[in-house]
């Protein structure tokens, strides 16, 4: 039986056109196979230069490779003339060769103009009436009379035919005649909106903090991910290079340090505690063997030796990631600000990732809180609260409300990559460009196998090498598909996050936060590669 667009609504026939029509596809629903799909009293609009010419074909049949017969059914009476054919409505004389022709070259316009190259056949059905002899405005064989109206459907399936299987193309010929528009979102549009809207809703603690007056000038942000830290952050930055006054941003995160070099003012410093370090003692002629046993503990130590000895030379410093810094790096660092400077700590506890971390406070700091979210889809959110991974739950405020992503689950490493290419796969098909896209896995970099790979399905993998070339400047592989580990994307976000390697057998707070930071990654859409094992631990929780 063929598909049927649109269902007829109850009615009466009051016309025998009416009837005449509804028999035409009754008989047609009936004797076609599903390879066809009928469309009734499809109305077209062709514009001609300044002019629109408006009609209606009675009925359209379209094939499963998309190609198209037009059917024009008429009932009782028609006068076949020297000059055409023609039917009488209520006394007037019509001219149906002329409708016929005018009917096809328009749609044959409509058609092209919409990128559809496809075979359109025209025909006439007579219902009540015998063609014979021929008319030089249409041929006979293009018509199909009440002789023949019984045997309609072998003549559709001998002059159209089911055609050669073709969904996209069928696809796009059904939406046409069935006047519908496939509207496909446009996610890097609306990726943009929506970092601009979110921009606008977390702008509270860029607003408020830089007014505070706090006696000692120290300032802790206690925010959760998407409250609106960085913004704090760029904000005091500019304000201070605005007055002329000398501001450093210190983390413990070289991608995020990496990143915000690039949008802090000239004048303004943006390193990891350790690139700082680096610095401080190759200026003073004590440069680290990164090959020694303890490298980075010596550096660390001779970093705040000198630290101890330079005088403060800052009117601002913003000290982001401070569940990551030790406390004696971080005491160290405070010493470079002014006594009249202002210190403004940034944190959240929640993706402190490193287990011999610490809490810690400052003495004299004034702290503020924020548990809304206004990066992150708002589904997202409720994601987050409802695994419970944080201790208090948080806000979704974010202007897009996403979806719950439907894990593809894997059961080893060779289907962990399938599952992961899968997964990419899907962001594409949503619309996102490659370059929108981030695969970040659970896993460190040591440990993981997706970043052992070059390629990841037909994408080439563009990761960090773990190398740094002669300026510091990290080196990744040429890759168009950016793969990364949440620990150095933790700071930093995606309109298009694929969250993959979540492997684990025990549900602690190591395992909620990387969680927490991975969820909280994709600023439109995230897709979610976990292992049946760890799935099994999280049906558990919830």
């Amino acid at each position: 039986m063929a598909h049927f667009h649109p269902s007829l609504p109850p009615r009466r026939a009051l016309t025998a056109g009416d009837h005449a029509e509804l028999a035409v596809l009754r008989l047609l629903e009936d004797g076609l196979s599903d390879a066809y799909t009928l469309f009734h009293s499809v109305d077209w609009t062709d514009a001609v230069g300044a002019d629109a010419r408006h009609g209606e074909v009675d009925i359209v049949i379209v094939n499963q490779a998309g190609d198209v017969m037009q059917l024009e059914v008429k009932a009782g009476v028609v006068d076949f003339t020297s000059n055409g054919i023609f039917k009488t409505y209520t006394g007037t004389r019509k001219d149906v060769a002329g409708q016929l022709n005018t009917q096809y070259g328009a749609m044959r316009s409509r058609l092209g103009a919409a990128g559809l190259s496809v075979k359109l056949l025209q025909r006439l059905v007579l219902t009540d009436a015998r063609a014979e002899g021929q008319t030089a405005r249409w041929p006979r064989e293009h018509i199909i009379d009440s002789t023949e109206f019984p045997h309609l459907c072998s003549r559709v399936q001998a002059e159209l035919g089911p055609g050669t299987p073709a969904p996209a193309t069928q696809r796009a010929v059904a939406d046409f005649f069935g006047n519908v528009f496939r509207v496909q979102p446009d996610v890097s549009a609306l990726a943009g909106r929506l970092v601009a809207a979110s921009t606008r809703l977390s702008s509270g603690l860029a607003t408020w903090v830089p007014r505070l007056r706090v006696p000692s000038g120290i300032v802790r942000v206690v925010g959760t991910a998407g409250s609106g830290k960085t913004q704090l952050a760029l904000r005091l930055l500019r304000d201070a290079a605005a007055q002329g006054q000398r501001g450093a941003y210190v983390c413990f995160n070289r991608a995020l340090a990496d990143h915000m070099a690039t949008v802090v003012p000239v004048t303004s410093q943006a390193e990891t505690f350790h690139q700082m370090a680096d610095r401080m003692c190759r200026a003073a002629g004590q440069p680290v063997d990164y090959t020694a046993e303890g490298a980075f503990a010596t550096l660390a130590a001779q970093a705040q030796a000198l630290l101890d000895q330079k005088p403060a030379d800052l009117d601002l410093l913003v000290l982001d990631e401070l569940q990551d810094l030790q406390p004696e790096w971080a005491q160290a660092i405070t010493q470079r600000v002014k006594p009249e400077g202002r210190l403004i700590l940034l944190e959240d506890p929640e993706q402190q990732l490193y287990a011999d971390r610490e809490p810690f406070a400052v003495e004299g700091e004034a702290v503020i809180t924020s548990n809304e979210n206004f990066r992150s889809p708002r589904a997202l959110v409720r994601l987050c609260n409802l695994l419970r991974l944080t201790q208090e739950q948080l806000e979704a405020l974010g202007p897009h409300e996403g979806t719950v992503p439907d894990p593809v689950t894997y059961a080893d490493p060779r289907s962990l990559v399938n599952a992961t290419r899968q997964a990419v796969q899907r962001c594409l098909d949503l619309g996102f460009a490659l370059e929108d896209v981030a695969v970040i896995t659970l896993r460190g970099r040591g440990s993981s196998a997706l970043l052992k790979l070059e390629q990841l399905g037909p994408w080439a993998l563009r990761r960090f090498t773990g190398a740094y070339d002669e300026q510091a400047n990290p080196m990744w592989t040429p890759g168009s598909l950016l793969a990364d580990t949440v620990y150095r994307f933790k700071g930093q976000s995606a309109p298009a996050v694929v969250l993959t390697e979540c492997d684990f057998e025990q549900w602690d707070d190591k395992t909620r936060r990387l969680l927490f930071v991975g969820l909280t990654r994709a600023r439109v859409h995230l897709e979610w590669v976990v292992s049946e094992g760890a799935g099994g631990v999280m049906t558990g929780v919830v």
